[in-house]
């Protein structure tokens, strides 16, 4: 018992100095390029994980300008990059060509990280992350934006409808369908 033990002893530290040194000499090689890994974004920028999306996503400041000039309702996906349903959506429903033409030719679609570090102004006012932990990041749990509390998001992903006036029509949570969610959104595109 006592040489396995000290078998699987020297495995681990094995396995544990090889990673390390592969990780230094990742740092040391000049061209390396890091892992994308999800940044603090202005919150005028869509993050470059949504930008292949068929979904022409906006930001906050994006749409509330669109809106200026064609009044249409928000369709505002709440998630986090931790979520595996938020995943599911982007994956299946938001994906889907027919459910993406919908989106785009009837709402203003904008993604909205909840754990955003970042102020964001919406309908005349400013919303923070006071309680953001940098050393915690986005992969991880963090504070909530006061936007989400705002938008009265208990889980994610919600996905908020909001009328022409900035308020809130309806909330969705937890993952859909684009068979699930187009019927929900034409109901709403026609109030």
């Amino acid at each position: 018992m006592k040489n396995i033990s000290i078998a699987i002893l020297s495995i681990f530290l094995f396995v544990g100095i090889a990673c390390n040194q592969q990780g230094q000499a990742t740092k040391a090689t000049p061209n390396a390029q890091p892992k994308a890994t999800p940044t603090s974004t202005k919150s005028s920028q869509i993050p470059a994980s949504h930008a292949n999306s068929p979904i022409q996503w906006m930001s906050f400041e994006q749409a509330q300008e669109a809106m200026k000039k064609e009044p249409r309702k928000l369709f505002v996906d709440v998630y986090t990059y931790w979520c595996g349903p938020c995943k599911m959506l982007d994956r299946n429903t938001f994906a889907n060509p027919q459910f993406a033409k919908y989106v785009n030719e009837n709402y203003y679609a904008v993604k909205f990280n909840a754990q955003d570090e970042n102020d964001i102004v919406f309908a005349g006012n400013t919303y923070s992350n006071p309680n953001y932990d940098p050393k915690r990041g986005q992969r991880r749990r963090n504070a909530t934006h006061q936007l989400a509390g705002a938008f009265q998001v208990r889980a994610f992903p919600t996905m908020v409808i909001l009328n022409e006036q900035l308020q809130i029509m309806k909330s969705i949570r937890g993952y859909k369908t684009p068979q699930q969610l187009q019927p929900i959104l034409k109901q709403f595109a026609q109030i």
